[in-house]
């Protein structure tokens, strides 16, 4: 029950930082996989993606660095394990208990269940997966 209520209280702190963020930005053009990934995940993973983000202290074990994806994969990106792995369909050790949202599940909830929505839910993970194979460092 505990465990169910500090998830809950980091889903809902992430997306008052992502709101708030999303304020900030203003007029600005943004990158649509940029956007997406600064609404969904930068709350722990930080802007840049080196697990530094606003709430990422209160985690244990800290976030990921995700810029580091593809050098831990001998220099190609995951792009199908990270799109299974946001999506819930992939466990990861590292997370320990698996209190990384299960983006898939909530983008679902988020837009329904029909064959659009899946569409939906489908286009957002890959802006967020098509900004994660944006920013590894070499």
């Amino acid at each position: 029950m505990r465990r169910d209520i500090k998830i809950l209280q980091l889903i809902a702190l992430t997306f008052l930082v992502a709101a708030q963020a999303q304020r900030s930005l203003g007029d600005a053009p943004v990158n649509p996989a940029k956007a997406t990934y600064l609404r969904y995940c930068s709350a722990c993973h930080g802007e840049s993606g080196k697990g530094d983000g606003v709430v990422s202290h209160l985690m244990r074990p800290k976030p990921t660095d995700l810029t580091k994806l593809a050098k831990e994969n001998k220099g190609e990106f995951p792009y199908a394990r990270t799109m299974r792995v946001i999506d819930g369909r992939e466990a990861v050790r590292a997370h320990g208990d698996p209190d990384m949202p299960v983006w898939g599940e909530i983008f679902q909830v988020e837009d329904g269940m029909t064959l659009n929505r899946q569409a939906t839910v489908r286009g957002k993970l890959m802006l967020i997966v098509d900004h994660l194979c944006s920013i590894q460092v070499k």
